[in-house]
C-alpha cells in the first residue's frame, strides 16, 4: 500500500511503503510471543494465617497454653543436623518419625541458623506438612 506525500516540488514524489512496515512489526510481534518463558511460581507455603484478631481474643481465653516444640537447623561443614528440642537428627524421614508421635495441636517453632541454605528450611516445613501439622511458626536467629 502506498501513500503518496504531496511536496511542494512536482519533480520528486515521496512514498511510504507500508507492507515492509506491518511484516517487520508481525515479526517483532512473533518473536516477542514466541521468546517469552512462561513459568509456574516457586512453591506456595500453605501455612494458614488466622483471619481476623477474634482468634487472638478467644486463644487467650482458653485455660490450655500452647506446647512449643523447637526445631533447630545446624549446618557443621557439609553435613545439616536437625535438633528437635535436645535430639539429633540427621535425615527428614528421622524427623517426620518423631513428628508423627506428636499431638495434633502442639506448635512447631522452626529456627534455622544464619548459614543454613533455604532449601532445608523448606525441607523440614515439607517434613512437618507430610506429618499433618498445622501450627507452623518460623524463627529468625539474629546474625
Amino acid at each position: 500500500m502506498k501513500l503518496p506525500i504531496k511536496t511542494t516540488n512536482s519533480k520528486f514524489s515521496f512514498t511510504v511503503r507500508m507492507t515492509p512496515l506491518i511484516d517487520v512489526i508481525f515479526l517483532l510481534l512473533l518473536f516477542f510471543i514466541l521468546s517469552i518463558r512462561l513459568e509456574k511460581p516457586e512453591g506456595v507455603l500453605e501455612n494458614i494465617l488466622p483471619e481476623s484478631d477474634t482468634h487472638g481474643v478467644a486463644d487467650q481465653q482458653k485455660d490450655w497454653e500452647v506446647v512449643k516444640l523447637r526445631i533447630k537447623l545446624i549446618k557443621e561443614g557439609e553435613q545439616l543436623k536437625i535438633y528437635l528440642q535436645e535430639r539429633v537428627l540427621y535425615t527428614y524421614r528421622d524427623l517426620l518419625y518423631y513428628l508423627n508421635m506428636l499431638p495434633q495441636e502442639i506448635m512447631l517453632v522452626i529456627e534455622p541458623e544464619s548459614k543454613v541454605p533455604y532449601k532445608y528450611v523448606i525441607g523440614v516445613y515439607n517434613t512437618c506438612l507430610k506429618a499433618k501439622k498445622s501450627n507452623i511458626v518460623f524463627a529468625i536467629s539474629p546474625g
